[in-house]
């Protein structure tokens, strides 16, 4: 009983310092951006804040984000002639600072969205939908919180759902919740899938794929209301939209804010949303004071819960990092075809196998950092923003019914499905159809252009 003390009274420490590593990192993230300066004291500050921030995690990791980190040290091992130096691991470092602080960031998101009026008068309009209209109800209003506040969709949306509704209802929301969610990783400049893609592309052709983006989700989400709720017609659409309505501003109103600041100081899409964001999460705060204690607790306790993401996507992103550095992996795959790899191979190939491994568990950070360095930089004869939204589709398909994915697993236990009936379930059609459909549609269009 002692000898446990110790440990348990070390623990909140730990928690606090790790929490203080990270709002360091972030902190750092943002001032490099605002000075432009992606180099120098205080990105190597951010970096070793960062890096201190992983050793204290790595010993509190889950399994299944070890697992994945496995994963990226072989892939790591493939694409590396030699260990990479102190000075090598501190300029990527520097390079994927910023992701360190897109997690934070949407944890400060949602803190905030989940107080606001406007947010609780659509949860309050969900839950009064008819049955027939319902699920295609939660699949639209998904979509459009998970463009923004990605997975805390799902807990905003499950609480509009009837306390008394049975199996049945509870099941075919989860799917549609999931669907809708997902899918806005086409589009959305605010999810981690956009910011791993923009890594190996020029910003210009990382907002052309956001624009295919727009094209490509509402293709999907058309198709997959009308044929999964074969009750949801005009009217339901017409009750659906209504119940977006008080959010409806607010939402155009920061896509606005984060295209106006990329556009006029020449900022990645990843770069203007760590920067918008905040800023306008403060004018909410001074908007609403007394919200303010809450929004802090929840963002704390987020980025506690977030730890073994903000480590995987920042390996990943080392990954990509380092794929793009060296000439290994080109080489490699230079052995087993000299030539460009054709764009109708590569296109199709990218979600489509994103999805297919993700089924059995491999993530599709995994998959899509080895493709992208695999097909970007002229590896393939593609067009890079097509590439882009072949990664961002294959997300979409690739997390939809994976059980590896955090979507399906959060709203297994938020709707209360198992979670083996949301992986085999109606979503693996639909993210294969995506996946398939996506990355063949993608391929015509290479072949066109």
């Amino acid at each position: 009983m002692s000898s446990d003390a110790p440990e348990t009274a070390a623990r909140p420490l730990i928690r606090n310092l790790r929490l203080g590593l990270l709002t360091v990192a972030w902190g750092a993230a943002l001032v490099t951006i605002l000075s432009g300066q992606a180099h120098g004291i205080t990105a190597m500050c951010g970096a070793a804040a960062l890096g201190l921030f992983i050793l204290l995690t790595l010993p509190r990791l889950r399994r299944d984000s070890l697992i994945i980190l496995a994963m990226l040290g072989v892939v790591m091992l493939f694409i590396l002639d030699d260990v990479p130096s102190l000075e090598d691991m501190t300029r990527g470092g520097e390079r994927v600072l910023i992701f360190a602080a897109l997690l934070p960031t949407m944890a400060l998101v949602r803190a905030t969205a989940m107080t606001m009026p406007s947010v609780h008068a659509t949860q309050e309009r969900l839950g009064r939908l008819p049955a027939v209209a319902s699920a295609g109800g939660l699949q639209l209003a998904a979509h459009v919180f998970g463009g923004i506040i990605n997975t805390g969709a799902f807990a905003l949306l499950s609480a509009a759902l009837p306390p008394d509704s049975g199996t049945h209802r509870r099941r075919i929301a989860a799917e549609a919740a999931i669907r809708g969610m997902v899918v806005s990783s086409a589009w959305s400049p605010f999810f981690v899938a956009f910011a791993i893609g923009q890594i190996f592309v020029a910003p210009a052709y990382a907002w052309m794929a956001i624009a295919l983006g727009t094209v490509s989700a509402f293709l999907f989400m058309v198709v997959t209301i009308v044929g999964l709720h074969r009750g949801f017609k005009g009217t339901e659409l017409r009750q659906s939209l209504a119940c977006l309505g008080p959010v409806a501003s607010r939402l155009a109103a920061v896509l606005a804010a984060v295209l106006v600041v990329a556009v006029g100081l020449e900022l990645t899409a990843l770069s203007a949303v760590v920067t918008v964001m905040p800023l306008l999460v403060l004018i909410q705060m001074l908007r609403h004071r007394e919200k303010v204690t809450v929004i802090i607790a929840d963002t704390c306790d987020a980025m506690n819960k977030t730890a073994d993401d903000i480590v995987v996507i920042t390996a990943a992103m080392l990954v990509a990092f380092f794929a793009i550095s060296s000439a290994s992996l080109a080489s490699m795959v230079a052995g087993i075809y000299s030539d460009v790899i054709p764009g109708w191979i590569a296109l199709p190939a990218v979600p489509i196998m994103m999805m297919l491994l993700s089924v059995i568990g491999i993530h599709p950070v995994i998959t899509s950092t080895t493709l992208l360095a695999i097909f970007s930089g002229g590896g393939a004869d593609v067009h890079p923003a097509l590439l882009v939204q072949a990664h961002l589709v294959g997300w979409g398909a690739g997390t939809m019914s994976s059980v590896a994915s955090l979507s399906v697993l959060s709203c297994a236990t938020l709707y209360r499905v198992p979670t083996r009936q949301l992986v085999f379930g109606a979503n693996i059609i639909s993210g294969l159809g995506y996946a398939v459909v996506g990355g063949v549609g993608l391929a015509l269009i290479n072949m066109l252009i």
